[in-house]
């Protein structure tokens, strides 16, 4: 997998399904199978991670969490209303009514890449939170000499 990057404008259908871009699909791999994990964002958003991303995930998270009692509080918030979707022929994935009910998706939707993930936020609540993290996006572009 090369990484998702850029962002591109979907619509939530009246069964729940949005187009996964075309550029995004491309960098799935053979041993995703075109399967995705969506779960709740930390922010107000869907986070959907490929199979072999998610897997890698949650490795990590195990190795880096001290005890099984942390792993458990971490994964069990993660894994809530986690559901594991197949792109369809056609490029489109269903998203479940409780995720969409949480990232408050109705209509249009932004769909992000995120390097090792993708995101589905309402546009709006987008615009909101690049708004408020613009001092600390600038401070953290000044650090890293962007």
């Amino acid at each position: 997998m090369n990484g998702f990057w850029g962002s591109f404008k979907s619509t939530v259908d009246a069964k729940g399904r949005i187009n996964f871009p075309a550029k995004f699909r491309k960098n799935l791999t053979e041993e995703d199978e075109d399967t995705l994990i969506l779960i709740r964002g930390t922010e107000r958003c869907i986070g959907m991670y490929p199979l072999s991303s998610w897997n890698r995930t949650i490795e990590a998270i195990k190795s880096k969490v001290d005890n099984e009692r942390e792993f458990g509080i971490v994964s069990r918030r993660l894994m809530y209303q986690a559901t594991e979707q197949k792109i369809d022929k056609q490029g489109r994935l269903n998203l479940s009514s409780n995720l969409i009910e949480y990232a408050g998706l109705d209509g249009e939707v932004l769909v992000v890449g995120y390097e090792h993930k993708v995101e589905v936020w309402d546009p709006e609540n987008y615009q909101d939170f690049v708004e408020a993290t613009t001092v600390d996006f600038a401070k953290i572009a000044r650090e890293l000499d962007l």
